[in-house]
């Protein structure tokens, strides 16, 4: 066995959500009536999400420590939104975004986690890897992983908000390597974000993943960092632990 921790990222990783961001705003904005057109929602979405990767990858944010602060990004971003579509009443319009965004109703599991957990957890002949989630989330997360059953496949949960470290912190990954007691050369991250992920955990000594999805995931803008090892789907991710190693870009 190659590894014995795999940590892997929550949202666009394990996680996607049910209705994409513009969706979820067309929704909330027909419950007060309001019908703006599909080009001013994809307007306002690109502006907004042009802020939150700006914001996201900052050096020295440490927004994704604290639980406020996390819930203070997500009001911003949703505000930016609305600004862009001339909104009135926008306070009351994100209060009733937010509201829908962090429950577990909002999330839907993608169809190749839990085969690839499965089969992380009836190993190979050298026994199986801990397996972790490192995610920049709320306090919440743990819930929602709980609630969309993927409570049982997991040793731990370390939400940035919970633990004060955010990605690309190294201490963040320590803190997973201590809690599975592993080394850093027998660890793994799998995420969709190269600078919080892939460069995080190297900064700690750990190997790090990007997994850039062809099945209609997204997450963070794919880097031009050459070297970097690849994956499609988490259904390569068992084979990785096992030996196989992965493309690289």
């Amino acid at each position: 066995m190659r590894y014995e921790l795999v940590c892997l990222d929550a949202g666009f990783t394990l996680l996607s959500p049910r209705r994409t961001l513009v969706d979820a705003l067309r929704g909330v904005l027909a419950e007060h009536g309001l019908v703006p057109d599909d080009e001013a929602l994809q307007r306002a979405w690109r502006a907004a999400d042009a802020w939150f990767w700006d914001e996201y990858h900052r050096p020295g944010n440490d927004t994704w420590t604290r639980d406020d602060a996390i819930e203070a990004t997500w009001r911003r971003y949703h505000d930016i939104m609305l600004r862009e579509l001339g909104m009135q009443g926008r306070r009351s319009l994100v209060e009733r975004i937010l509201e829908a965004q962090f429950s577990a109703d909002t999330w839907e599991i993608y169809p190749d986690v839990i085969p690839a957990l499965e089969a992380l957890r009836a190993g190979d002949g050298d026994g199986h890897p801990s397996i972790g989630v490192v995610s920049d989330w709320g306090s919440s997360l743990t819930r929602i992983l709980e609630d969309l059953g993927l409570g049982p496949y997991l040793d731990f949960v370390l939400a940035s908000g919970a633990v004060g470290h955010a990605k690309p912190d190294p201490a963040f990954f320590r803190l997973a390597l201590e809690r599975a007691e592993v080394s850093p050369d027998r660890a793994v991250m799998v995420g969709d974000s190269y600078q919080a992920d892939v460069v995080g955990a190297r900064s700690a000594g750990m190997e790090g993943v990007l997994l850039l999805r062809t099945d209609g995931g997204a997450g963070s803008p794919a880097p031009d960092a050459p070297g970097v090892p690849v994956i499609a789907s988490l259904a390569e991710l068992p084979a990785l632990v096992s030996g196989a190693s992965p493309p690289v870009r």
